[in-house]
């Protein structure tokens, strides 16, 4: 069955035509059709196919970092095949897909789906979304956006996108301009902290709202940095990362157990945040972390105003 799988592909991709140039990500043109049998992994991508409204186009998807909205839960459910990580390319290739869509670059890469060669020795076509591969200086919601316009008007879903735009852009006007506020985000990481960098979407939008990324000097979506330099920039908030793999209450105690990080002022003060990690990136989500991160922000600032006079003890605030 496997072999005749792929002789079928090969004879798709024979009769496919010239090849035609890749975009910034190495990704070939999509396909003029729309596609009818879709692997998509990441959430960001299945979210946004699921916001289109194309759960039924959608043959298997997964690899989840945690919670999909109620909305959309209902539409994964329906999905015949989920899975946890990567599929093999021989399970994908056993689908018949004529997209499959990655979130991240390493879809393709090396333990993910498979190379993109493959796939395209055997007709299937593959595309990552442009916020999966963005190079310094580029803007994560500008990029967002134009990820889902593009897969609105790939499966004919304008309006759709049009509308999830819309639902970006309202989001975005609750950041609105504060006292400044240090805030060190904390993603993972045990010996060395793995944080959100220069060039990563919460980067933007606390710099919208008048609040600085504690490490907003650090090139990159993603970074590891030190303890040593968490300690010596003392940021006035934490806000932790909550991931199904590595939990923020699980985060949170790891930073309390130890005795000189215990010691941090956002620590001491009970500034301590959670945010779902895929509001950290680049999505159909962009809107809902502006309008959380101007929660958190606005609560962090309330609670600074009311902090307790010189000498008297910190009340152990928890921001929500």
């Amino acid at each position: 069955m496997r072999r005749l799988v792929a002789l079928l592909l090969l004879c798709t991709a024979l009769g496919a035509g010239p090849a035609r140039a890749a975009d910034a990500c190495g990704n070939p043109p999509l396909p003029q059709i729309p596609p009818q049998r879709v692997v998509v992994v990441h959430q960001q991508a299945i979210e946004i196919l699921l916001a289109l409204g194309l759960e039924d186009r959608i043959a298997a998807a997964g690899y989840l970092d945690d919670a999909l909205p109620p909305d959309l839960q209902t539409g994964f459910d329906r999905i015949p095949i989920r899975f946890d990580r990567y599929l093999a390319t021989e399970a994908v290739a056993g689908l018949l897909p004529d997209l499959v869509l990655g979130g991240f670059a390493a879809a393709f890469g090396a333990g993910g789906l498979g190379p993109r060669e493959t796939f395209a020795g055997l007709g299937i076509p593959t595309h990552v979304l442009a916020s999966g591969c963005m190079t310094a200086g580029d803007d994560p919601v500008a990029t967002a956006i134009a990820d889902i316009r593009q897969m609105g008007a790939l499966f004919d879903r304008r309006q759709r996108a049009d509308a999830l735009v819309a639902e970006i852009e309202a989001g975005l006007e609750a950041l609105q301009p504060g006292p400044a506020l240090t805030v060190f985000i904390y993603d993972g990481g045990e010996k060395a902290p793995y944080t959100i960098g220069r060039d990563g979407l919460l980067t933007r939008l606390l710099a919208r709202a008048g609040a600085r990324n504690a490490f907003d000097d650090t090139p990159g979506r993603w970074a590891t940095v030190s303890w040593e330099a968490v300690l010596a920039r003392d940021p006035d908030l934490i806000l932790l990362v909550d991931t199904t793999a590595d939990p923020a209450a699980e985060k949170r105690r790891r930073l309390e157990a130890d005795p000189a990080l215990a010691g941090l002022r956002a620590l001491q003060t009970g500034h301590v945040a959670t945010i779902p990690f895929s509001e950290t990136v680049a999505g159909i989500r962009s809107g809902t972390a502006a309008r959380h991160l101007a929660r958190i922000l606005a609560a962090a600032r309330q609670s600074a105003a009311d902090a307790p006079l010189a000498g008297d003890a910190p009340s152990p605030h928890n921001i929500p």
